[in-house]
C-alpha cells in the first residue's frame, strides 16, 4: 500500500476548523423554529463569505475574523435576533470548506503525480485523540473511493468504517483486529480493480 501522508488542515488552524464547524452547527437549526431570522442569517452568512472568496489561505481567513464585525453593517440585513459571531464563524466555516476542499483536490493530484494508490486527506491531531476520538480520510486515487475510519472512545470503544464510491459501505465494529481486517479488505478490493 502506497499512501501520501498530507493533512490538508495544518495543525496551527484545527481548532479554528473546529470552532467554525460548531458555530454552523449552532446557528443553521434556527431554521426549524424561526423561518424569518434563518433567512436572514443566511443572507448575512452568503454576504460575507462572498467577501471572504477573497482570504487565499487559513491564514487570512483567521486575520480577516477580526473585520468581519464591520462588514455585517454594510450588508444591509438586519443583525438583530441573531448571534453575530455565530453568523461570523457560519461565514468563516464555508470559505474555509472551500479552502479545505483545493487542499483535498492539490493532494490527490500530489499523490496522482508521485503514482501512489492513496491519499491521506485527514488525520487526527494531538486535541481528537486527548478528546476521545479519531478519523482518517483517504482517497483511493485511481477510483476515487473515499475511506473513513474512525474511533470514538466514549462511552465504549467503538471502530467505524465508511466507504464511498459506486457503493456505500458503513459498518461499526467493537473488536480492532475486526476493523483493521475489514480496512485491509477495502484495500485489497479497490487495489484489483485499479
Amino acid at each position: 500500500m502506497k499512501l501520501l501522508p498530507s493533512s490538508p488542515i495544518p495543525a496551527e488552524y484545527a481548532e479554528l476548523a473546529r470552532r467554525l464547524r460548531a458555530a454552523e452547527d449552532r446557528l443553521f437549526p434556527l431554521a426549524m423554529i424561526d423561518a424569518e431570522r434563518y433567512q436572514r442569517a443566511l443572507q448575512l452568512v452568503g454576504a460575507l463569505a462572498r467577501r471572504l472568496s477573497l482570504a487565499g489561505d487559513y491564514a487570512a481567513l483567521a486575520a480577516a475574523e477580526g473585520e468581519m464585525r464591520g462588514w455585517l453593517d454594510e450588508v444591509g440585513v438586519s443583525v438583530e435576533g441573531l448571534d453575530a459571531q455565530l453568523v461570523i464563524e457560519a461565514a468563516m466555516s464555508q470559505r474555509f470548506r472551500e479552502l479545505l476542499t483545493a487542499s483535498r483536490s492539490q493532494a490527490v493530484e500530489r499523490a496522482r503525480a508521485a503514482g501512489l494508490d492513496w491519499a491521506v486527506l485527514e488525520e487526527p491531531d494531538d486535541a481528537a485523540w486527548r478528546g476521545g476520538s479519531a478519523r482518517w480520510v483517504e482517497v483511493h486515487v485511481p477510483t476515487g473511493t473515499v475511506m473513513v475510519r474512525s474511533v470514538v472512545a466514549v462511552p465504549v470503544i467503538t471502530y467505524r468504517l465508511e466507504v464511498t464510491g459506486e457503493a456505500v459501505r458503513v459498518e461499526e465494529f467493537t473488536s480492532r483486529d475486526a476493523w483493521l481486517a475489514a480496512i485491509d479488505q477495502v484495500r485489497q478490493a479497490l487495489a484489483s480493480e485499479s
